[in-house]
């Protein structure tokens, strides 16, 4: 689960530097930020460009694993589908989620619902299981009290020091608004 948060972010970071390496004529506005920033550059997607981007990275990240799943943004909610091996048989299952923005530009997943094959789990159950069973990301915290998974992006450093943000998740008006931030290099003032 945490790779398809990891996924989505690396994706965003992507396409984000595609935006970025645009001509002139089709370029992003770069606006002031605060003291630690240089500029912070605005990405707006659609569920479309959300959903390409995420199959695209999650693709890549899945070859050659047992585990088979997909990250899909619609109207209603975001899902987390795939299937794993139970007993030596292929099981599917359905995670449903409510993302919102939190503090600071961070998401949380509120997870709503979670079914393996014709079965519904406990979330907070499985939530505390991957919480115990698996490494996850300094930047990602999952609670079972409150079936959440929050992504942590502000904890998140990419190349030179870039940092990510969300601004606005809109599932039903199909509007994702993201932040990169680019810091100051050494020689500014």
């Amino acid at each position: 689960m945490a790779i398809v948060l990891i996924a989505l972010i690396v994706g965003t970071g992507a396409y984000v530097g595609t935006q970025v390496l645009r001509s002139p004529a089709e370029s992003t506005t770069i606006t002031k930020t605060s003291n630690t920033d240089a500029a912070s550059v605005p990405i707006e997607m659609n569920r479309q460009q959300l959903n390409a981007l995420a199959s695209y990275y999650l693709a890549d990240l899945q070859k050659g694993q047992d585990l088979k799943y997909r990250f899909v943004v619609r109207q209603d909610a975001a899902y987390l589908l795939g299937t794993t091996k139970v007993l030596g048989q292929d099981v599917s299952f359905v995670i449903t989620m409510q993302p919102s923005v939190i503090d600071d530009g961070n998401i949380s997943l509120k997870a709503t619902k979670l079914s393996v094959g014709t079965m519904s789990l406990p979330i907070s159950f499985v939530i505390n299981y991957i919480n115990n069973n698996y490494k996850i990301p300094s930047w990602v915290k999952l609670s079972a009290k409150n079936k959440t998974i929050n992504l942590y992006l502000n904890k998140i450093v990419g190349k030179h020091d870039v940092r990510y943000s969300v601004d606005k998740v809109d599932l039903q008006n199909n509007r994702f608004k993201f932040q990169m931030h680019i810091p100051k290099t050494s020689s500014s003032n």
